[in-house]
């Protein structure tokens, strides 16, 4: 049977047509006695939700009232809905864009009126329409008047234009950038009253308005740990690198397999400590890539689901606090590159073959060694360089680290030697892109970035042409050794950690940042690799 669609309803006296629809049960001990502001024509009406939710659509033509209360309808079935997940967050930037609708609507009325859903606003509410007023003829703003007396209604306006439901502490913020946007317009029309009309700046401080993505819902039915995981990668889509996500999906995928489609809220502690006994024991994964990997991720998301982020999808985390315990680490020798290992993996790049069919692999093979010997940069920070990241800063070569772990960009400048092998002509010939990885060869399937994809084969590349000890890293031991004869060459620490890109050990080095003329003298300190 198809379900019938609301109508608008008319009052047999009046022949006016109002929208008239009941409260849905689960809503209305929340929201009885709250208001939802509704489109109207041009302008809102402010309704008071009871039982009955009922707003006059200010018209007695049928073809208008249905017109009217397609879009009312459409607006409080956002409102309820919006209740049912959970309020929306905005962001900075998506208040102030916002706001900047508002500021827009009002600059181009240049003084002569403006858009009258706005003015209909203004006309409910006597505060809001004497600060109206008082903008319009130029005055200053009522100094005694409140933020939410005097622009209350129009924050809230351009929440029910926008369909939206948001938290306190969202809408408090909006109320901040229209408070600014209004601010703006007292100025702009004021200018209008002395016939100025020069080009508007204020105009393009406001970002362009995007409406927020709908928080995930909690799936219908019994909630499981690939629902808890499908929930939470939809949220953090726009927050986390790829290989995140990719990673903790793989210690889900083990979960899932293991608790065979369980009621999440029905996990304890006890079924998430079976699990990484049994990685550990079934699938030969060690404690500690469990407890610093595994049991990671599936705490961090199912914390997530506790919160009201995560719209407390769940209502504990039973993960909180595991670990299994770790036999003593026996490291088995240095981290750093013998002597005979630097020569070995040094010579193994200058006498790497071209690779016609694939030219940036051949050059990775060639450089990136070189350049992990002179900078102690991590590999995927190198194999990300693009040509226009090889550059002068003043007149010292340098190279730009625009994607690192860290997330922080840094400058280094380069070793004499590694110009005099011919670097920065060869950065030149290869134009503004990538370096060391050809995005033409991508096929959009992976999820791995492709420079960190470089960097395993280069791993995979020098395990087979150099006899390497099994316990040595032969990408991340370059940063042990060049931060080892940073050390014998005198350089200072602080330098060191700013070329390297570690972190500030200390609050007072946090103050200091090393230019690049101090990294460069540093630089010049540092000793070459000598083959012979």
């Amino acid at each position: 049977m198809a379900l019938k669609m609301a109508q608008p309803w008319r009052d047999p006296k009046s022949h006016v047509w109002s929208l008239r629809q009941r409260t849905p049960t689960d809503l209305v001990g929340k929201l009885k006695g709250k208001t939802v502001m509704l489109p109207v024509g041009e302008g809102f009406a402010t309704v008071k939700v009871g039982a009955m939710v009922q707003a006059s659509l200010r018209t007695s033509d049928p073809r208008t009232a249905k017109e009217r209360h397609a879009k009312a309808d459409a607006a409080l079935r956002q409102f309820w809905d919006g209740h049912r997940t959970g309020p929306a967050r905005l962001t900075v930037k998506q208040a102030a864009a916002l706001a900047g609708t508002l500021y827009e609507a009002w600059s181009k009325a240049e003084g002569e009126g403006t858009a009258a859903m706005w003015d209909h606003v203004a006309a409910e509410d006597k505060a809001a329409r004497d600060g109206l007023l008082a903008l319009r003829i130029g005055e200053e703003a009522q100094r005694d008047a409140s933020r939410e007396v005097r622009f209350g209604k129009f924050a809230d306006a351009l929440l029910a234009r926008e369909g939206l439901v948001v938290d306190s502490d969202s809408r408090t913020l909006l109320l901040k950038a229209v408070q600014g946007a209004m601010e703006d317009v007292t100025k702009r029309l004021r200018k209008a009253v002395d016939f100025d009309f020069t080009p508007d700046p204020a105009a393009q401080r406001f970002p362009e308005w995007q409406r927020p993505e709908a928080a995930p819902k909690a799936p219908a039915g019994k909630l499981t740990v690939d629902d808890v995981f499908a929930a939470w990668t939809a949220f953090k889509a726009d927050k986390l690198a790829p290989n995140t996500v990719k990673r903790y999906g793989a210690s889900f995928r083990s979960l899932a397999a293991f608790v065979k489609g369980r009621e999440v809220n029905a996990l304890a502690p006890e079924d998430i400590h079976g699990w990484a006994e049994h990685r550990r024991d079934s699938e030969a994964v060690s404690a500690g890539t469990i407890n610093r990997v595994d049991l990671v991720a599936v705490s961090a998301v199912f914390k997530w689901a506790t919160g009201m982020e995560g719209k407390k999808l769940m209502r504990a985390n039973p993960a909180a606090g595991l670990r299994l315990s770790e036999g003593r680490a026996v490291q088995k020798r240095e981290k750093v590159f013998r002597a005979e290992e630097i020569k070995a993996v040094l010579r193994a790049a200058l006498a790497a073959p071209p690779e016609p069919r694939n030219p940036t692999a051949g050059f990775a093979k060639r450089w990136c060694p070189w350049l992990a010997a002179y900078s102690g940069a991590r590999i995927s920070e190198l194999t990300g360089l693009q040509g226009s990241d090889v550059r002068l800063e003043g007149n010292v070569p340098v190279m730009d680290f625009r994607k690192t772990k860290t997330g922080i960009a840094r400058t280094v400048p380069l070793h004499e030697h590694i110009i005099a092998m011919g670097f920065l002509d060869f950065a030149r010939s290869r134009g503004s892109g990538p370096l060391f990885y050809d995005p033409a060869r991508a096929t959009g399937k992976a999820v791995t970035d492709p420079a960190e994809i470089r960097s395993g084969h280069l791993v995979k590349w020098l395990r087979e042409t150099v006899t390497l000890d099994e316990e040595l890293q032969p990408n991340h031991g370059w940063r042990h050794t060049w931060k080892t004869r940073a050390l014998e060459a005198d350089i200072q620490e602080r330098i060191s950690d700013a070329i390297t890109g570690h972190a500030a050990t200390r609050v007072s080095q946090k103050y200091q940042t090393p230019t690049v003329k101090m990294m460069a003298d540093a630089m010049a300190k540092f000793p070459r690799y000598d083959l012979s």
